[in-house]
C-alpha cells in the first residue's frame, strides 16, 4: 500500500520507505515507525494513547509505554522535518493524539494490509535488519597449487627437520643439566671460632691461617671500630673480607654482628656489607 504524502512524498507502507522518485529510497523507518505511521493513516482523527499503544504494541505481542510512544512519536517527526513537515502527529487536547490535518494525503497503491502485518514480534524488531543495496560478493583469487608446492621443495623440508631436531636436542641437554645442578647438595662452611680482644669472630679457616691470621685480626678492627661496634659477652661476629693480599682495599667485605642464645647461636644479626672496603 502506497500514499503520497503533501503531493511529493512517496510513503510505501510495505517496506517503510519515504522518499522523492519511485525506487529511490531517501528515508528508511524502522518497524515500530512504520507500523506507527499506518496506523495513524488508516485512522485520521484523534484518537487516544491509549488506543495507539494496544494497536500497535500490546496486540503484536510487545511491551507498551508512554515512554516507548513519546520515542517514536519523535522518530517520526524527525522523519518527516527535511520534508518540510514540522509536525506530523500532532498532540491535541488531554494528550490526545492526530496525524496532522494540514498534510494532505492520497492513496495511489490499494494493496490492503493490517498493522498486525507490519509488526509481529519485539525480536523481529532486533533481528530485522535495513539493507539499501545489494553487498557485493567478495571476489575470489584462484591460487596455483603449483606455486604453493614449490614453496616448500624437499631440500627446504630437510632443512627445517634438522634444525627443529637440533633445536629440540639443545633444549634436552640444557633442562638435564640444570637438572644435574639443582641435585647438587649444598656443602656447609666450616666455621672456626677466634677469640680476639674480648670478642668472639668465626671465620673459615682460610681466612685465619697463620700467613694471615694477624692481617685478618687488625682488618675486623678497622670495621668493627668504624661501625662503632663494641665486644659484649653473648655476642659474635662473623667476618669475611675478599681481598686477602690487599692489593686495593680488602675488596668486598662482610660483617655480621649476632646475638647468641642457648637454643641459636645466631639468634638475630646485624648485617654490614661493601662491595669495595678501603680503609682510610
Amino acid at each position: 500500500m502506497k500514499y503520497k504524502i503533501n503531493a511529493f512524498i512517496l510513503y510505501d507502507a510495505v517496506d517503510g520507505t519515504l522518499s522523492l522518485k519511485e525506487d529511490e529510497v531517501d528515508t528508511q523507518l524502522s518497524i515500530t515507525a512504520n507500523a506507527l505511521l499506518f496506523y495513524f493513516i488508516q485512522h485520521r482523527g484523534v484518537v487516544s494513547r491509549d488506543e495507539v499503544l494496544k494497536a500497535v504494541w500490546d496486540d503484536n505481542g510487545l511491551v507498551s509505554s508512554n515512554s516507548n510512544l513519546n520515542q517514536y512519536l519523535s522518530i517520526l517527526r524527525k522523519a518527516f522535518r527535511p520534508y518540510g513537515i514540522e509536525n506530523i502527529i500532532v498532540t491535541v487536547a488531554r494528550g490526545r493524539l492526530e496525524f496532522n490535518s494540514d498534510v494532505s494525503l492520497e492513496l495511489i497503491d490499494d494493496i490492503k494490509i493490517s498493522p498486525i502485518e507490519l509488526i509481529t514480534s519485539l525480536s523481529d524488531v532486533e533481528e530485522t535488519a535495513v539493507v539499501l543495496s545489494p553487498a557485493s560478493k567478495p571476489i575470489s583469487v584462484p591460487t596455483d597449487p603449483k606455486k604453493i608446492d614449490s614453496a616448500l621443495t624437499p631440500e627446504k623440508k630437510e632443512i627445517c627437520w634438522y634444525l627443529a631436531s637440533g633445536a629440540f636436542l639443545l633444549c634436552s641437554i640444557l633442562l638435564a643439566i640444570m637438572a644435574y645442578l639443582s641435585k647438587q647438595p649444598s656443602v656447609p662452611i666450616d666455621m672456626t671460632v677466634l677469640e680476639h680482644s674480648g670478642c668472639d669472630v668465626l671465620s673459615n679457616e682460610k681466612m685465619i691461617n697463620n700467613t694471615v691470621a694477624l692481617n685478618y685480626v687488625q682488618n675486623f678492627d678497622k670495621v668493627r671500630n668504624n661501625l662503632n661496634l663494641e665486644c659484649v659477652e653473648k655476642e659474635r661476629f662473623v667476618f669475611f673480607y675478599g681481598d686477602k693480599l690487599q692489593t686495593n682495599g680488602l675488596g668486598r667485605v662482610f660483617l655480621a654482628h649476632c646475638a647468641v642464645n642457648e637454643d641459636n647461636p645466631f639468634s638475630y644479626c646485624d648485617n654490614y656489607f661493601y662491595y669495595s672496603w678501603k680503609p682510610s
